[in-house]
Formats: C-alpha cells, structure tokens, sequence
C-alpha cells in the first residue's frame, strides 16, 4: 500500500500529468461502456484518476472496485488498476483477457448495447476469454502476437469506441498502471494499417 501512496505523491506532482483527481462521480465510468468488463454490474468507485498522455495517446489511469450483487455477504467486489487510451478513431467493440482477471465479475464482457459478441476460441493457456462484435475485424486485430502480448501482462483489454480499456489486477502503483498502457500502445501498434482506414469503427450495433 505504501507503494501506491508514494507513487501517487510522485505522478501528481509530475507536470507532464496535468490533471488528478482523489474520486470521480460514480457515473463518470458510464463513458467507457459499463457494465462491460471490468466494470461491476451494480456499482463502480473510481479513485486516483489521472490524466496525461502515453507513447502519444491520451491516457486516463485509475483505480477501480467494481460491485456485483452475489457473493457471501450480498456484493462481492473487484478490485482493477485501469488505463485508458483515447484512440484517433471508433474501433468494433471487441474484448480480450486473462479467464482469472474476469472471472469473479460473473458479467459479458460487452456492454448490451455493444451488440451480440461473436465467441472467439482460447487457443491457448492461461485461458483466454475473447469476443467481438465484428467477426472480420476480430481475424485481423487478435493475432497470436496480440494474445501472447495481453497473455504475459497478465492483463485484458476491450475496445469501446474511441476508448482503448486495459487492466490488471489489484491496486496497483501508477508505474505499473503506466507499464499497462505502454503494453497497449504496442497491441495497437499491432493493428494493420487496414483496420484504421477502412472505417471499422462505425460501430452501427453499438451504443448511440
């Protein structure tokens, strides 16, 4: 824990993150798809925001307990450090995690109105847990160099509209969170060309 409190003294005094925030509104998270994952089904408390930019995108990192109804004393409750990467242009909403990393939440991993997720298979260990709802675009962006990349971050990632959405387990320093990000610059750098130009992210069964 005292990682995490050193590390926030240092980042929100660092100029090249111009903005903190010790909470955000409840509904303040609705902008990146909830409930999709990693975000609870009933509640979400959002702290440490903080604002800046990674490898040239503009990134949002945050601490997150996601809040489901169940569990043994009526909620049970997920702790993530997320990032959040503000892309040039609207991608089809799309998800790829570790199984370990979602499995508590009990949740699709699309928000309803992303549109019917298309399965994707694992293929590999640890277990995958992968869905789009663009078939096509899903053959050219979930490479096995994608897969191994999210694989041994030991992380997921979701794609809403402009917004790239990663996390990781745990409240974790925002040198990891940060580490997070760089992992998925290099996942979109892994995109073809194709996918940018060919107006995938038209999103015409997603959230209006």
């Amino acid at each position: 824990m005292w990682r995490v409190k050193r590390s926030i003294r240092t980042y929100r005094d660092n100029p090249a993150w111009h903005h903190y925030r010790k909470t955000a509104p409840p509904e303040w998270v609705n902008q990146f798809g909830v409930p999709g994952h990693p975000f609870g089904t009933c509640r979400n408390h959002a702290r440490n925001v903080l604002e800046g930019q990674v490898r040239g995108y503009p990134a949002t990192l945050f601490h997150l307990a996601a809040v489901r109804k169940g569990g043994r004393y009526g909620t049970d409750v997920n702790m993530y450090s997320i990032a959040v990467l503000t892309l040039p242009t609207a991608l089809p909403d799309t998800s790829v995690s570790t199984g370990t990393l979602v499995y508590r939440l009990r949740s699709d991993p699309l928000p309803p109105h992303a549109g019917k997720p298309v399965r994707l298979p694992s293929g590999r260990r640890p277990r995958m847990i992968k869905c789009s709802v663009d078939p096509a675009f899903a053959e050219l962006a979930i490479t096995e160099e994608v897969v191994r990349m999210t694989a041994d971050a030991k992380a997921g990632w979701r794609l809403h509209g402009h917004h790239m959405i990663g996390w990781i387990s745990g409240r974790r320093p925002y040198e990891k969170i940060v580490s997070l990000a760089e992992t998925m610059t290099a996942i979109l750098g892994e995109l073809p060309a194709s996918v940018w130009r060919a107006g995938t992210g038209d999103r015409s069964s997603g959230e209006r």
